[in-house]
């Protein structure tokens, strides 16, 4: 199966635009049934501290979100992962990760772990790791600043994880940053790396997508540029499991230098 990374150009809360052109830039990437398609951070609204447009934004169309999203994952028969803004059961509000499966079923929710400093006023962190089963490969869905703290990963990866998506509203001021860290992640956690950037720009923030698809030696195989795009990469399980077998980094860790975190398997 691949796993592919859609990059889009969010339009500043103008949700049904994106919708369309998330469809769009999927239908044009030609996904086979069952591929794995990673969608940026919140995908429909663009990126935002602010929650307050974001809802009025969403509330002036319909169907909600989780609806509509399932809807495309079943149209092009593909695991879906998408970002977006979840509901706890409190009443807060979380930076969150869809997952579904080609039927449109939800198989996971992810809660950003990380919340960059102005995002902790307005969402709720999250306090665990998920592990989807997608046909046999381990995903680890995670978001954007998700991306600087290591020991998150590296979890994840003793947790099992062979691949890592990415969800990604990652700014170009620290473009040379998305590109070692990723890189960085693949290497040390011996794992596939699949992220999602956006692309253009928001009343704040300029954004050149560079979304990529690195291998489990940490080579690169494709990256976008500042346009709309897709980039993918395919799971190859032989390959995978014998770089595993034949460099026993993983299998060298102490664990007594790690912390622990909850971890669901879906």
């Amino acid at each position: 199966m691949r796993f592919i990374a859609v990059q889009t150009n969010p339009r500043w809360m103008d949700v049904a635009a994106n919708r369309t052109a998330i469809d769009q830039t999927i239908a044009s990437a030609r996904p086979c049934r069952g591929d794995f398609v990673v969608l940026p951070e919140m995908c429909e609204t663009a990126w935002t501290a602010e929650t307050a447009p974001c809802l009025e934004a969403l509330q002036a169309v319909t169907p909600d979100s989780e609806s509509w999203f399932s809807n495309l994952a079943q149209r092009h028969g593909i695991w879906l992962q998408a970002g977006l803004i979840a509901r706890n059961s409190d009443g807060s509000l979380a930076n969150a990760i869809l997952v579904l499966d080609p039927t449109g079923a939800r198989k996971a929710i992810y809660r950003k772990n990380f919340l960059f400093p102005v995002e902790k006023r307005s969402y709720q962190s999250g306090d665990g790791l998920v592990l989807v089963d997608v046909n046999g490969v381990r995903v680890c869905p995670l978001i954007c600043y998700d991306l600087r703290f290591p020991e998150l990963w590296r979890l994840a990866a003793q947790s099992g994880a062979e691949v890592f998506s990415v969800s990604s509203s990652w700014p170009s001021v620290r473009q040379e940053h998305w590109r070692a860290l990723l890189v960085a992640r693949a290497i040390e956690n011996q794992a596939v790396v699949i992220a999602s950037n956006r692309t253009g720009n928001d009343p704040t923030l300029a954004y050149v997508g560079g979304s990529v698809a690195i291998d489990h030696l940490g080579q690169r195989v494709g990256e976008c540029d500042t346009e709309f795009g897709a980039v993918a990469i395919e799971f190859d399980r032989s390959a995978f499991d014998g770089w595993r077998e034949k460099f026993s980094a993983l299998r060298d860790l102490r664990t007594s230098l790690l912390g622990t975190t909850s971890i669901e398997r879906r």
